[in-house]
């Protein structure tokens, strides 16, 4: 027998994650078949190809193996028992990680209506018995580099998911993804009442080292500083470049004294050690400014009054120097 964002990267909004497609190369099938004879002929006949075979003997018996296993293709014997082939069939179509697995019903009724009425079901193919070995194989076989086409394109869109979602200089999210982030969570703040806070962060004497040591040097710290902030951000915590050199902190479920000890968590975490160019060390500050939600805001009377706090900081920093 066999054996379905850390948030501060690009995100991919609340729905389940498909499954990842395996690195290993390797392709699972499972057979779904109430006769044990049937099950021996059909691996018997599946042997030469390598693939690593599951096997089940009823329809609910299937769906934990296929949950479990997470199978690249599955035979399903149309007539099994518990749950026969079409209950297996919506089951798998309602399930986020095994929706798009190619189903092969496996039947003896080769009537064109039944062929239809599975197909218009989601089966992938249809195969009649009694087959012969190569039909088996080639059906299958068809099914496998359905499924490996789907894992590519998959795996592409994940990529460009994340490139149009990624600030190339920093790997934090763009200020579009940053914002549609900060949109979603201050929709949930209106219904829930669930309490949401922002750190605006600004990186300090950026320009200074751009115009001393040049842009590759600025790019240095702004990367080492972004670094510094995912290190200490919670796995809920998202971070974008709003600016050329400022940061924004997401942080939801959290109250104004969280958001004090946050503002001092990232300042600290940001300027722990200078940073290493090849013109030497330079030091690096930061400022920030946090805001809570209040009942009522929209996201940019938020972020408005987090940018009076850094505002109101900064002024504080240079009377403080200035003294």
């Amino acid at each position: 027998m066999g054996r379905i964002r850390k948030i501060n990267q690009p995100p991919d909004s609340n729905r389940s994650r498909p499954p990842a497609a395996r690195d290993d190369g390797e392709r699972r099938l499972l057979i779904v078949e109430d006769s044990p004879t049937m099950r021996r002929v059909m691996r018997r006949f599946l042997a030469s190809t390598g693939y690593e075979i599951f096997e089940a003997g009823n329809g609910e018996e299937a769906l934990a193996v296929a949950r479990r296993e997470r199978p690249d293709v599955i035979m399903l014997d149309r007539q099994i028992p518990v749950l026969d082939g079409y209950g297996v069939l919506a089951a798998l179509r309602d399930d986020a990680e095994l929706g798009d697995v190619p189903v092969v019903l496996v039947t003896s009724h080769g009537e064109p209506e039944d062929v239809a009425e599975g197909l218009r079901r989601g089966a992938h193919d249809y195969l009649r018995k009694p087959f012969e070995q190569p039909e088996l194989v080639a059906r299958v076989q068809a099914a496998m580099r359905t499924k490996a086409v789907r894992d590519e394109l998959r795996a592409r869109n994940a990529q460009l998911e994340r490139l149009v979602s990624t600030d190339v200089l920093t790997g934090m999210l763009n200020r579009g993804a940053i914002v549609e982030h900060l949109r979603a969570l201050v929709s949930r703040s209106r219904r829930h009442h669930r309490p949401l806070s922002v750190v605006l962060i600004d990186v300090e004497g950026l320009g200074a080292v751009n115009a001393e040591h040049g842009h590759a040097a600025g790019d240095t710290v702004l990367r080492t500083v972004a670094r510094r902030v995912r290190g200490v951000m919670r796995e809920e915590d998202a971070c974008g470049r709003w600016s050329g050199d400022e940061l924004l902190v997401v942080a939801p479920d959290t109250a104004a004294d969280g958001a004090a000890a946050l503002v001092e968590r990232l300042g600290a975490a940001a300027g722990v050690e200078p940073v290493a160019l090849e013109a030497g060390k330079v030091p690096v500050g930061v400022c920030a400014g946090a805001a809570t939600w209040h009942d009522g805001d929209d996201l940019e009377a938020l972020v408005r009054r987090a940018e009076h706090a850094l505002a109101a900081a900064q002024a504080e920093r240079r009377r403080a120097a200035g003294a």
